[in-house]
């Protein structure tokens, strides 16, 4: 019985050095990393830096792409107003005034408002 409990005990020790040998080990590869953090803390702090300022310069490439495309929905917009405008007046002047529009004052009168379109 005694030899029992002797070996069991034993046996809780050579555990307990396996267990105490890993976190020695844990604990030197630790401060082995720390020491390399300390001591590339700054290149990581400038790494940091660049990593952000990239970012910021990608962030504002976004905002002026979406303020393009803003713009150009708003020109696209504009146009198409601006054409059935013209086209509602064409078919209002050639309604009323059929005799005395021509083909040629028609298209005249078309390029004038085409050309007055902004952008």
């Amino acid at each position: 019985m005694y030899v029992f409990i002797a070996i069991i005990f034993i046996a809780e020790l050579i555990i307990a050095g396996f267990i105490l040998y890993w976190i020695c080990r844990a604990d030197a590869w630790a401060l082995k990393m720390n020491r390399t953090v300390i001591r590339s803390g700054a290149d990581l702090i400038a790494a940091v830096k660049i990593v952000r300022k990239s970012l910021s310069l990608v962030l504002s490439s976004i905002q002026k792409i979406n303020l393009f495309v803003e713009r150009k929905k708003a020109e696209f917009w504009r146009r198409i107003i601006n054409l059935i405008i013209i086209y509602i007046l064409l078919y209002i002047l050639r309604i009323r005034f059929k005799k005395a529009a021509t083909f040629c004052q028609c298209a005249v009168f078309l390029k004038d408002c085409w050309d007055s379109i902004p952008g």
